[in-house]
């Protein structure tokens, strides 16, 4: 892991994000970005392992993010974050836990990152962090929730088209993520994954 100097070009994506959610104006967005850091991985480099206590809340400027755990010694895919999207292991982040979570960067990857602190020493200042917070956090769980939900369906038809209709971030992933990886993330196996997925878009004409 390398530590890089946040360009304006990472910055912009980050309050894109940050602005998706609830507005920022400039002088809490210049808050926020005294205190983040810019953390860079190469491929196949573990981000966060599991047994260590999550420290950060994330935004992903390039690549694609892994998180999964491993139930006997299989891995089990619990979420994939692309470009432009959020993430932490959220248990681990709240209570100070070791995590069960393990973080790999899919690709070379691009993080800007905050601390816990950082962001309670920011809300002493602006308390509208408080309702941008609660507001991504809705975001977060909406999203997981939509996953909950598709992985109920027996049908992997059905699987495919929820995640594709319901799931904010499938066209992000869609376009940025492997497929074998996708697959895991709705519980195929490759061949029924690149089936259900060329039958969707044929059908759909998307």
């Amino acid at each position: 892991m390398l530590l890089q100097k946040i360009e304006d070009r990472d910055f912009k994506l980050f309050n894109n994000f940050l602005n998706e959610s609830f507005p920022v104006d400039q002088k809490l967005s210049d808050s926020i970005k005294s205190f983040c850091i810019k953390r860079v991985y190469k491929k196949g480099e573990c981000i966060l392992k599991e047994g260590d206590v999550e420290l950060y809340s994330n935004i992903v400027i390039k690549g694609v993010v892994h998180q999964y755990i491993i139930d006997v010694d299989k891995e089990v895919t619990t979420n994939l974050t692309p470009v432009g999207l959020g993430f932490n292991s959220l248990a681990s982040y709240v209570n100070k836990t070791p995590s069960l979570e393990i973080q790999e960067a899919l690709t070379d990857v691009e993080l800007i990152s905050l601390k816990k602190e950082h962001i309670e020493e920011i809300l002493k200042n602006h308390n509208e962090v408080g309702m941008l917070l609660y507001r991504i956090h809705e975001d977060i769980l909406l999203d997981r929730e939509n996953r909950m939900h598709l992985l109920q369906y027996r049908s992997a038809t059905e699987r495919f088209r929820i995640f594709y209709e319901n799931v904010k971030r499938s066209k992000i992933i869609l376009q940025h993520t492997p497929d074998k990886y996708i697959a895991r993330y709705l519980k195929m196996n490759p061949q029924q994954y690149s089936k259900e997925k060329n039958n969707f878009f044929k059908m759909n004409r998307v």
